[in-house]
């Protein structure tokens, strides 16, 4: 069983963003959530909400999801536990961390290291949370969450859902960084958390969460 830890970070989404305390600006007062029409990955809302100006209401259409779970796991060899699937979106393959979504009644960690068991057959000996992200405030309403593992192996063989196939690539961190900066990873929510990850090591941290320096 791994290690687990929940330290938080100044990444991990549990701060004020607001860094000005002069600021005047005030928060819209939520009234309630209306379901417009549901589908298989995400809700539409309508959000009502109060303006602090003038009190005035008004509905903005917010997206409802579970939450998103992404791994960077990182093999005694120092290598980088990678996937590479066809996205429907896109209609293009993309090169990203593994991962998927929070389902009910699991959490964060548990997801994690079900994601990439499933879809690579690893797994990890420490799992730490990295960084918490909002896929987009003007939009949704949930999180994306990466976790740090370390210790990766080989655990077993690799489970996809009906629709579900990747491919797996294992890179060493310098070419993590090749990758990275050829702009190699098209996924906004894979590319945040490994540009993190990479700028924590650039500035003398082994362990981004930890912040042991490198040798």
């Amino acid at each position: 069983m791994p290690n687990l830890k929940n330290r938080k970070n100044p990444a991990s989404g549990n701060h004020k963003t607001n860094e000005n305390p002069e600021s005047t600006l005030k928060a819209w007062r939520f009234v309630e959530d209306r379901e417009r029409f549901k589908t298989p990955v995400f809700k539409v809302m309508d959000r009502r909400t109060v303006s602090p100006k003038d009190g005035r209401e008004k509905d903005f259409s917010v997206l409802a999801a579970p939450d998103w779970v992404n791994v960077l796991a990182l093999t005694p060899e120092n290598e980088v536990v990678l996937v590479r699937q066809y996205r429907h979106g896109s209609k293009d393959f993309s090169l990203e961390l593994p991962g998927g979504v929070s389902e009910e009644g699991d959490g964060p960690e548990k997801t994690a290291l079900r994601e990439l068991m499933e879809e690579t057959g690893y797994g990890v000996l420490k799992l730490e949370r990295l960084l918490t992200l909002n896929p987009n405030p003007a939009l949704f309403s949930n999180n994306v969450i990466t976790f740090l593992g370390t210790g990766a192996e080989k655990k077993g063989a690799v489970s996809f859902d009906e629709n579900e196939e990747t491919e797996l690539v294992l890179v060493s961190v310098p070419r993590l960084r090749e990758l990275y900066l050829e702009g190699r990873f098209t996924h906004a929510l894979m590319s945040a958390p490994i540009g993190y990850f990479l700028l924590k090591r650039s500035i003398g941290m082994a362990n981004p969460i930890a912040g042991v320096p490198s040798a």
